[in-house]
């Protein structure tokens, strides 16, 4: 009698363990700061439905994500993952960054793309799409023929004032809208060590021919990125300076009628010389090492395939950085894609040096000063120089 009720025990304990699932699949919380959040969710919607992995998708502004995972990090709540564009890799003393395992073979990524997650010798990311360089917009119906030069552009000044049209549209102050500018006269942020690079004759030839643009009346000192997108798409601009970021919104409301080509030189054979980027996944509090990690890579070559790279770059028009779906986008590529191509070859690969987060500092601080009229080209680029260096110091790097 005893032996039979142990067996009915066991038996009901084997049920019971048999209705309780061995493996809790676990929830990964996701941050990323994309215009595109709502494609973003539906892709990290399909990835639970068929993976059975939770996805808690959270969305934040672009300006707050630096500072939102620097907050959380100090509260010890990181997020598992999150898109950044990979200058934010620099932070790894602060988000400590697992490092990422090679998934497949090299050759399966874009060459160009393939080493974006690398930050002082440690893979800290996984790449997601690539390119984030600005060039020329414009509108057909107002440009028979786009401007090679700045010249060419003041030129054609009076003809679109005539048609009450303004000439340039630009987000004057953001700094990834001037650094082309100094890349045209030879200048760079930071050299090849990570050292800061702000306080050069080239950085105050930069700044002259700027704030040119204003003097000249190509375009407005308070243009904000609503003149590089909105009221370009509404015809008050004739040109408009942005990123691939915003092409296929662009395309949507102009049609036909948009036009794309490389960025005006500053003067014949001096090509401005934008940054290109990628924007990779990254694993801050080391959240490849926790449990999670199995789940979190799956989540990885999931974002990484090719179905949705090719969704993504359907959806976007960022460029894929899986390398049949490039190839493809390649083949298929039309003239508006066929010169965010050709600029992207004039373009530079954007540093993820420290040195380089300190860079931006610096460069609004000067850039500021001089936008108040409170110092000249030469001692905005020393005081650019200096802040960065100072804000650098404070970091104890």
């Amino acid at each position: 009698m005893h032996l039979r009720t142990l067996i009915r025990g066991l038996a009901g304990l084997l049920a019971l363990a048999a209705a309780v699932p061995l493996y809790a699949a676990p929830k990964l919380v996701f941050w990323n700061s994309q215009q595109n959040a709502e494609l973003l969710a539906a892709i990290t919607a399909d990835f639970s439905k068929t993976s059975g992995i939770k996805v808690e998708t959270n969305w934040l502004n672009q300006a707050d994500l630096r500072g939102s995972l620097l907050r959380h990090a100090t509260d010890g709540d990181l997020p598992d993952v999150v898109l950044v564009p990979t200058d934010f890799l620099a932070l790894d003393k602060e988000l400590k960054y697992s490092d990422v395992p090679p998934v497949g073979k090299s050759s399966d990524l874009v060459p160009n793309a393939a080493g974006s997650g690398l930050f002082e010798g440690r893979n800290l990311g996984a790449p997601m799409f690539w390119g984030n360089h600005l060039m020329l917009f414009y509108n057909r119906s107002l440009v028979s023929k786009p401007a090679r030069t700045l010249a060419e552009m003041t030129q054609q000044l009076p003809a679109l004032q005539a048609k009450g049209v303004k000439a340039l549209g630009t987000n004057f102050g953001a700094m990834y809208w001037m650094v082309p500018f100094y890349g045209a006269y030879g200048g760079w942020p930071v050299d090849a060590k990570g050292g800061i690079t702000l306080d050069t004759p080239a950085m105050a030839k930069t700044l002259d021919t700027y704030f040119g643009l204003v003097t000249r009346g190509l375009t407005l000192k308070e243009c904000r990125t609503d003149c590089a997108l909105d009221r370009f798409m509404a015809g008050e601009f004739a040109y408009a300076i942005n990123g691939d970021w915003a092409m296929r919104e662009l395309q949507d409301a102009l049609g036909d009628k948009l036009g794309v080509t490389v960025l005006p030189q500053v003067e014949p054979g001096k090509n401005l010389v934008p940054m290109y980027s990628g924007y990779v996944l990254a694993f801050p509090g080391l959240s490849l090492k926790g449990p999670k990690r199995d789940a979190l890579l799956k989540f990885m070559r999931y974002m990484q395939s090719a179905e949705v790279q090719r969704r993504w770059f359907d959806e976007t028009r960022r460029l894929p950085v899986n390398a049949t779906v490039y190839r493809d986008v390649l083949a298929k590529a039309d003239d508006n894609l066929k010169a965010s191509l050709n600029q992207l070859k004039l373009a530079r690969a954007m540093p993820n040096d420290r040195g380089m987060a300190f860079a931006w500092e610096g460069l609004a601080k000067g850039f500021s000063a001089m936008y108040q009229g409170r110092v000249s080209a030469t001692e905005a680029a020393k005081l650019m120089q200096q802040h960065a260096e100072r804000a650098q110091r404070r970091t104890d790097y």
